[in-house]
Protein backbone atom coordinates (compact mmCIF):
# COMPACT_ATOMS: atom_id res chain seq x y z
CA UNK A 1 0.00 0.00 0.00
CA UNK A 2 0.94 3.21 -0.50
CA UNK A 3 1.23 6.10 1.72
CA UNK A 4 0.94 10.01 0.56
CA UNK A 5 2.79 12.67 1.56
CA UNK A 6 -0.56 14.02 3.09
CA UNK A 7 -0.75 11.06 5.19
CA UNK A 8 -3.77 9.43 2.99
CA UNK A 9 -3.80 5.90 2.47
CA UNK A 10 -3.97 4.89 -1.31
CA UNK A 11 -5.69 2.20 -1.57
CA UNK A 12 -6.54 -0.53 -4.12
CA UNK A 13 -9.78 1.14 -5.30
CA UNK A 14 -7.52 3.27 -7.00
CA UNK A 15 -7.69 1.72 -10.86
CA UNK A 16 -4.88 2.78 -13.47
CA UNK A 17 -6.62 3.89 -17.03
CA UNK A 18 -4.16 1.00 -18.91
CA UNK A 19 -5.34 -1.95 -16.59
CA UNK A 20 -9.42 -2.58 -16.35
CA UNK A 21 -10.67 -4.57 -14.18
CA UNK A 22 -12.11 -6.44 -17.48
CA UNK A 23 -8.38 -6.91 -18.16
CA UNK A 24 -8.05 -8.22 -14.54
CA UNK A 25 -10.35 -11.00 -15.10
CA UNK A 26 -9.42 -12.01 -18.21
CA UNK A 27 -6.03 -12.36 -17.05
CA UNK A 28 -4.39 -16.45 -17.75
CA UNK A 29 -4.97 -17.04 -14.35
CA UNK A 30 -6.79 -20.62 -14.17
CA UNK A 31 -4.78 -23.31 -13.35
CA UNK A 32 -4.66 -26.49 -15.25
CA UNK A 33 -6.01 -28.69 -12.58
CA UNK A 34 -7.84 -28.01 -9.44
CA UNK A 35 -7.19 -30.70 -6.53
CA UNK A 36 -9.12 -29.86 -3.50
CA UNK A 37 -8.08 -31.56 -0.22
CA UNK A 38 -11.43 -31.25 1.48
CA UNK A 39 -10.33 -30.43 5.45
CA UNK A 40 -12.93 -31.84 8.28
CA UNK A 41 -16.20 -30.14 8.21
CA UNK A 42 -16.73 -26.93 9.71
CA UNK A 43 -13.75 -27.01 12.09
CA UNK A 44 -12.50 -23.81 10.87
CA UNK A 45 -13.60 -20.06 9.88
CA UNK A 46 -11.47 -17.76 7.78
CA UNK A 47 -11.89 -14.26 9.28
CA UNK A 48 -9.69 -12.00 7.41
CA UNK A 49 -10.13 -12.48 3.70
CA UNK A 50 -9.82 -9.83 0.57
CA UNK A 51 -11.07 -10.30 -2.70
CA UNK A 52 -9.95 -8.09 -6.15
CA UNK A 53 -12.65 -5.71 -5.24
CA UNK A 54 -9.54 -4.66 -2.93
CA UNK A 55 -8.27 -3.60 -6.66
CA UNK A 56 -4.27 -4.46 -6.88
CA UNK A 57 -4.32 -6.67 -3.68
CA UNK A 58 -6.59 -9.00 -3.59
CA UNK A 59 -6.21 -11.65 -6.92
CA UNK A 60 -9.87 -13.42 -6.43
CA UNK A 61 -13.24 -12.84 -7.33
CA UNK A 62 -15.60 -12.99 -4.27
CA UNK A 63 -17.41 -15.77 -5.86
CA UNK A 64 -14.26 -17.93 -5.98
CA UNK A 65 -13.30 -17.56 -2.80
CA UNK A 66 -16.65 -18.32 -1.16
CA UNK A 67 -17.23 -21.33 -3.63
CA UNK A 68 -13.19 -22.41 -2.31
CA UNK A 69 -14.22 -21.67 1.26
CA UNK A 70 -17.15 -24.17 0.61
CA UNK A 71 -15.23 -26.72 -1.02
CA UNK A 72 -12.83 -27.06 1.83
CA UNK A 73 -15.74 -27.26 4.23
CA UNK A 74 -15.16 -24.29 6.16
CA UNK A 75 -17.80 -23.45 8.78
CA UNK A 76 -17.76 -19.75 7.71
CA UNK A 77 -16.22 -17.20 5.49
CA UNK A 78 -15.46 -12.88 6.43
CA UNK A 79 -14.86 -11.01 3.19
CA UNK A 80 -12.75 -7.82 5.22
CA UNK A 81 -12.06 -5.75 1.99
CA UNK A 82 -9.87 -3.01 2.41
CA UNK A 83 -12.97 0.09 3.69
CA UNK A 84 -15.03 -1.08 1.57
CA UNK A 85 -18.02 -3.47 1.29
CA UNK A 86 -18.23 -3.22 -2.84
CA UNK A 87 -17.65 -7.17 -3.08
CA UNK A 88 -20.30 -8.32 -0.84
CA UNK A 89 -23.53 -8.69 -2.79
CA UNK A 90 -21.50 -10.99 -5.01
CA UNK A 91 -19.87 -13.34 -2.28
CA UNK A 92 -23.53 -13.09 -0.90
CA UNK A 93 -25.10 -14.76 -4.18
CA UNK A 94 -22.12 -17.12 -4.35
CA UNK A 95 -22.95 -18.14 -0.42
CA UNK A 96 -26.86 -18.32 -1.27
CA UNK A 97 -25.90 -20.58 -4.16
CA UNK A 98 -23.77 -23.08 -1.82
CA UNK A 99 -25.21 -22.89 1.64
CA UNK A 100 -22.09 -20.97 2.61
CA UNK A 101 -21.94 -18.86 5.66
CA UNK A 102 -20.84 -15.58 4.80
CA UNK A 103 -19.72 -13.32 7.29
CA UNK A 104 -19.63 -9.03 6.27
CA UNK A 105 -16.58 -6.89 7.38
CA UNK A 106 -13.82 -4.77 6.42
CA UNK A 107 -9.98 -4.25 6.85
CA UNK A 108 -8.59 -0.40 8.13
CA UNK A 109 -5.07 0.87 8.25
CA UNK A 110 -5.00 3.95 9.89
CA UNK A 111 -2.00 6.81 9.35
CA UNK A 112 -1.08 6.01 13.13
CA UNK A 113 0.06 2.36 12.63
CA UNK A 114 -3.70 0.66 13.47
CA UNK A 115 -4.43 -2.28 11.33
CA UNK A 116 -7.75 -3.60 12.20
CA UNK A 117 -10.26 -6.09 10.85
CA UNK A 118 -14.41 -5.00 12.02
CA UNK A 119 -16.63 -8.28 11.39
CA UNK A 120 -20.52 -7.17 11.54
CA UNK A 121 -22.27 -9.89 13.61
CA UNK A 122 -25.53 -7.80 13.49
CA UNK A 123 -27.67 -5.54 11.20
CA UNK A 124 -26.37 -2.23 13.39
CA UNK A 125 -22.44 -3.39 13.59
CA UNK A 126 -22.96 -3.42 9.25
CA UNK A 127 -24.27 -0.14 9.84
CA UNK A 128 -21.48 1.43 12.08
CA UNK A 129 -18.43 -0.09 9.53
CA UNK A 130 -20.41 1.53 6.39
CA UNK A 131 -20.74 4.82 8.22
CA UNK A 132 -16.75 4.81 8.91
CA UNK A 133 -15.84 3.54 5.47
CA UNK A 134 -17.86 6.80 4.68
CA UNK A 135 -16.00 8.89 7.35
CA UNK A 136 -12.74 7.46 5.74
CA UNK A 137 -13.59 7.81 1.94
CA UNK A 138 -15.28 11.21 2.12
CA UNK A 139 -11.96 12.80 3.20
CA UNK A 140 -9.74 11.67 0.73
CA UNK A 141 -9.66 11.28 -3.25
CA UNK A 142 -11.26 8.63 -4.51
CA UNK A 143 -9.71 5.67 -4.65
CA UNK A 144 -8.42 6.44 -0.87
CA UNK A 145 -9.24 7.13 2.53
CA UNK A 146 -7.95 8.63 5.81
CA UNK A 147 -9.06 7.28 9.03
CA UNK A 148 -7.28 7.77 12.36
CA UNK A 149 -7.42 5.67 16.14
CA UNK A 150 -9.39 8.51 16.68
CA UNK A 151 -12.55 7.49 14.23
CA UNK A 152 -12.75 4.28 16.37
CA UNK A 153 -13.25 5.92 19.81
CA UNK A 154 -16.84 5.75 19.43
CA UNK A 155 -19.71 4.36 16.82
CA UNK A 156 -18.60 0.89 16.71
CA UNK A 157 -20.13 -0.80 19.84
CA UNK A 158 -21.66 -3.66 18.19
CA UNK A 159 -18.64 -4.67 16.45
CA UNK A 160 -16.04 -7.30 16.70
CA UNK A 161 -12.43 -6.15 15.84
CA UNK A 162 -9.54 -8.29 15.28
CA UNK A 163 -6.16 -6.49 15.65
CA UNK A 164 -3.15 -7.46 13.28
CA UNK A 165 -0.18 -6.31 15.29
CA UNK A 166 2.96 -5.10 13.52
CA UNK A 167 6.11 -7.40 14.44
CA UNK A 168 7.01 -4.63 17.07
CA UNK A 169 3.34 -4.43 18.20
CA UNK A 170 3.62 -3.39 22.20
CA UNK A 171 1.13 -3.63 25.34
CA UNK A 172 0.35 -0.16 25.09
CA UNK A 173 -1.43 -0.63 21.88
CA UNK A 174 -3.13 -4.28 22.90
CA UNK A 175 -4.75 -2.44 26.22
CA UNK A 176 -5.81 0.25 23.60
CA UNK A 177 -7.71 -2.42 21.73
CA UNK A 178 -9.22 -3.90 24.24
CA UNK A 179 -10.77 -0.70 25.69
CA UNK A 180 -11.70 0.46 22.60
CA UNK A 181 -13.91 -3.22 21.96
CA UNK A 182 -14.30 -4.57 25.07
CA UNK A 183 -15.13 -8.14 25.01
CA UNK A 184 -14.95 -7.81 21.36
CA UNK A 185 -11.65 -7.98 20.59
CA UNK A 186 -9.14 -10.45 19.24
CA UNK A 187 -5.18 -10.80 18.77
CA UNK A 188 -5.30 -11.96 15.17
CA UNK A 189 -2.40 -14.71 14.64
CA UNK A 190 -1.49 -14.68 10.76
CA UNK A 191 0.87 -17.33 10.13
CA UNK A 192 2.33 -17.98 6.53
CA UNK A 193 5.41 -20.53 7.13
CA UNK A 194 7.65 -17.54 7.79
CA UNK A 195 11.08 -18.43 9.85
CA UNK A 196 10.00 -16.56 12.36
CA UNK A 197 6.20 -17.71 13.08
CA UNK A 198 7.12 -19.55 16.24
CA UNK A 199 9.02 -16.17 17.58
CA UNK A 200 6.00 -14.29 16.41
CA UNK A 201 3.39 -16.66 17.90
CA UNK A 202 5.14 -16.86 21.15
CA UNK A 203 5.40 -12.83 21.17
CA UNK A 204 1.51 -12.78 20.35
CA UNK A 205 0.88 -15.23 23.05
CA UNK A 206 2.60 -13.00 25.77
CA UNK A 207 1.27 -9.82 24.52
CA UNK A 208 -2.33 -11.53 24.64
CA UNK A 209 -1.53 -12.39 28.53
CA UNK A 210 -0.67 -9.11 29.36
CA UNK A 211 -3.36 -7.06 27.73
CA UNK A 212 -5.36 -10.34 28.59
CA UNK A 213 -6.75 -10.53 24.99
CA UNK A 214 -7.70 -13.69 23.37
CA UNK A 215 -6.10 -14.97 20.27
CA UNK A 216 -7.66 -16.11 17.04
CA UNK A 217 -6.41 -17.54 13.59
CA UNK A 218 -6.77 -15.95 10.66
CA UNK A 219 -5.50 -15.98 7.19
CA UNK A 220 -4.92 -12.64 5.64
CA UNK A 221 -6.34 -14.16 2.29
CA UNK A 222 -5.62 -12.80 -0.96
CA UNK A 223 -6.44 -15.21 -3.12
CA UNK A 224 -8.76 -18.71 -3.57
CA UNK A 225 -6.11 -21.19 -4.44
CA UNK A 226 -2.42 -20.90 -4.28
CA UNK A 227 -2.00 -20.96 -8.08
CA UNK A 228 -3.19 -17.54 -8.18
CA UNK A 229 0.18 -16.26 -6.65
CA UNK A 230 1.27 -14.67 -9.87
CA UNK A 231 -1.24 -12.91 -10.84
CA UNK A 232 -0.72 -11.35 -7.49
CA UNK A 233 2.79 -10.96 -7.55
CA UNK A 234 1.72 -8.64 -10.94
CA UNK A 235 -1.12 -6.48 -8.73
CA UNK A 236 1.32 -5.58 -6.59
CA UNK A 237 3.90 -4.41 -8.57
CA UNK A 238 1.30 -2.58 -10.95
CA UNK A 239 0.05 -1.00 -7.31
CA UNK A 240 3.67 0.10 -6.77
CA UNK A 241 4.15 1.49 -10.55
CA UNK A 242 7.40 -0.72 -10.83
CA UNK A 243 8.06 -3.78 -12.91
CA UNK A 244 8.43 -7.44 -11.38
CA UNK A 245 11.73 -7.70 -11.09
CA UNK A 246 11.85 -3.94 -9.39
CA UNK A 247 9.11 -5.03 -6.40
CA UNK A 248 11.38 -6.97 -4.57
CA UNK A 249 10.58 -7.15 -0.82
CA UNK A 250 6.94 -5.32 -1.69
CA UNK A 251 5.63 -9.05 -2.63
CA UNK A 252 4.90 -11.58 -0.49
CA UNK A 253 7.43 -13.96 0.11
CA UNK A 254 5.76 -16.60 -0.57
CA UNK A 255 2.02 -17.98 -2.02
CA UNK A 256 0.63 -18.93 1.49
CA UNK A 257 -1.96 -16.15 1.65
CA UNK A 258 -4.75 -18.62 0.24
CA UNK A 259 -7.69 -20.48 1.36
CA UNK A 260 -5.94 -23.30 3.12
CA UNK A 261 -7.31 -26.71 3.88
CA UNK A 262 -7.10 -27.14 7.53
CA UNK A 263 -4.65 -30.15 7.94
CA UNK A 264 -2.21 -27.57 6.68
CA UNK A 265 -3.51 -24.70 8.98
CA UNK A 266 -3.29 -27.22 11.67
CA UNK A 267 0.24 -27.58 11.05
CA UNK A 268 0.89 -24.39 12.04
CA UNK A 269 -1.81 -23.01 14.86
CA UNK A 270 -2.35 -24.38 18.06
CA UNK A 271 -6.24 -25.96 17.65
CA UNK A 272 -7.38 -23.50 20.40
CA UNK A 273 -6.93 -20.73 17.85
CA UNK A 274 -8.54 -22.23 15.13
CA UNK A 275 -11.59 -23.60 16.98
CA UNK A 276 -11.70 -19.75 18.65
CA UNK A 277 -12.33 -18.66 14.50
CA UNK A 278 -15.75 -20.99 15.09
CA UNK A 279 -16.75 -19.37 17.82
CA UNK A 280 -16.20 -16.12 16.32
CA UNK A 281 -18.51 -17.20 13.53
CA UNK A 282 -21.21 -18.19 16.00
CA UNK A 283 -21.81 -14.77 17.33
CA UNK A 284 -21.89 -13.35 13.66
CA UNK A 285 -25.84 -13.71 12.97
CA UNK A 286 -25.84 -10.98 10.53
CA UNK A 287 -26.99 -11.53 6.79
CA UNK A 288 -27.27 -9.82 4.03
CA UNK A 289 -30.32 -10.67 3.10
CA UNK A 290 -32.00 -8.80 6.11
CA UNK A 291 -31.55 -5.87 4.79
CA UNK A 292 -34.97 -4.18 2.90
CA UNK A 293 -34.81 -0.75 1.40
CA UNK A 294 -37.50 1.26 3.15
CA UNK A 295 -38.27 3.90 0.76
CA UNK A 296 -38.78 7.54 2.90
CA UNK A 297 -42.95 7.97 3.13
CA UNK A 298 -43.20 11.66 2.53
CA UNK A 299 -41.81 10.92 -0.97
CA UNK A 300 -44.80 8.93 -1.52
CA UNK A 301 -48.06 10.51 -2.71
CA UNK A 302 -51.09 8.94 -0.56
CA UNK A 303 -52.50 6.22 -2.07
CA UNK A 304 -49.57 4.60 -4.18
CA UNK A 305 -46.95 2.13 -3.00
CA UNK A 306 -43.60 2.89 -3.60
CA UNK A 307 -43.57 0.77 -6.80
CA UNK A 308 -46.27 2.64 -8.60
CA UNK A 309 -44.80 5.57 -7.70
CA UNK A 310 -41.38 4.87 -9.27
CA UNK A 311 -43.15 3.02 -12.11
CA UNK A 312 -45.34 6.75 -12.75
CA UNK A 313 -41.49 8.89 -12.19
CA UNK A 314 -39.95 6.16 -14.80
CA UNK A 315 -42.80 6.37 -17.44
CA UNK A 316 -43.06 10.18 -17.40
CA UNK A 317 -39.18 9.97 -17.45
CA UNK A 318 -38.82 8.05 -20.47
CA UNK A 319 -42.05 10.13 -22.70
CA UNK A 320 -39.93 13.01 -21.95
CA UNK A 321 -36.67 11.73 -23.09
CA UNK A 322 -37.79 9.44 -26.31
CA UNK A 323 -41.66 11.77 -26.90
CA UNK A 324 -41.84 9.08 -29.91
CA UNK A 325 -41.14 5.99 -27.61
CA UNK A 326 -38.32 4.80 -25.97
CA UNK A 327 -36.19 2.32 -27.87
CA UNK A 328 -37.25 -1.47 -27.52
CA UNK A 329 -33.68 -2.07 -25.56
CA UNK A 330 -34.52 0.80 -23.35
CA UNK A 331 -37.63 -0.28 -22.98
CA UNK A 332 -36.49 -4.10 -22.00
CA UNK A 333 -34.28 -3.05 -20.13
CA UNK A 334 -36.40 -0.68 -17.81
CA UNK A 335 -38.67 -3.53 -17.17
CA UNK A 336 -35.60 -6.31 -15.70
CA UNK A 337 -34.58 -3.48 -13.68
Amino acid sequence: MNTSSDGQLSTANRQPSSFSDRQLSTVNCQPSSLTVNVSPSGRYAELHCLSNFTFLRGASHPGELVLQAHRLGYAALALTDECSMAGVVRAYEAAKDCGMKLIVGSEFRTKDDLHLVLLAPTQTAYAQICRLITTGRRRSEKGSYQLSRADFANGLDECIALWIPSRGATPSQAHWVRERFPDRAWIAVELHRSADDAKYLEALQSLGECSRLPLVASGDVHMHIKERRALQDIVTAIRHRCTLAEAGHRLFPNGERYLRPYDDLASLYPRALLDETLRIADRCRFSLGSLRYRYPKELVPNGQTATEYLRELTETGLAKRWPNGAPAKVREMVERE
